[in-house]
């Protein structure tokens, strides 16, 4: 399986950094623009399936790849959500860590009212790669979801720790494209790449 992995373009809430989690997020123009052109970055492409977050802000930044692989299966998918912050939607960042340290918990662990803990985020990430696994083996598997999403993705393919997730937290429509091997070690062939917005 080729994977390839695109973060949405730059949202409101991202320019003022301010947590979004499960909210629709808007783009800012910037984020327009960083969406049209990672689109004609990844115009020639040969995609099979493309999975999108159903959140309006990785629906809106995969429509203009879509425009370039019009006759690709879309399947707008939950489970590629970002992680839920419950009551802290809408908070800035940094607010997260900070009520998790001040409630002396570990910040994989903490679970927000309403929301989900990065923990409970990689069990569901988990689920869809296992299930992607098993139906888009011998396929390239486009992927445009949220930055944590991404992380948690890559954490699991190749066991990097979880305190390496800022080191490896993407741009904007950064892309990271991984060559999967089931029979032997999976291979990372760009990680966290923005030479299309330069």
């Amino acid at each position: 399986m080729r994977l390839i992995l695109v973060r949405h373009g730059e949202t409101e809430a991202n320019s003022k950094e301010i947590n979004e989690g499960h909210r629709e997020g808007e783009l800012t123009e910037k984020g327009r623009q960083q969406a049209k052109k990672v689109a004609l970055r990844l115009k020639e492409e040969k995609l099979d399936v493309i999975y999108v977050s159903d959140l309006k802000r990785a629906v809106d930044t995969a429509a203009e790849i879509i425009k370039h692989h019009p006759n690709v299966e879309v399947i707008y998918e939950p489970s590629l959500r970002e992680q839920s912050h419950g009551i802290y939607e809408g908070s800035p960042y940094g607010t997260i860590s900070k009520v998790a340290k001040e409630a002396g918990l570990a910040k994989m662990e903490f679970r927000p009212e309403g929301g989900e803990s990065i923990n409970d985020a990689k069990k569901r990430v988990k689920k869809f790669l296992d299930r992607i696994f098993n139906e888009d083996k011998d396929k390239t598997v486009l992927v445009v979801t949220h930055g944590g999403v991404i992380v948690n993705i890559l954490i699991q393919l190749f066991n990097y720790p979880d305190e390496d997730y800022k080191t490896i937290l993407p741009s904007n429509t950064a892309v990271s494209i991984i060559e999967l091997d089931f029979k032997d070690r999976h291979k990372l062939i760009t990680l966290n790449c923005i030479k299309h917005l330069l």
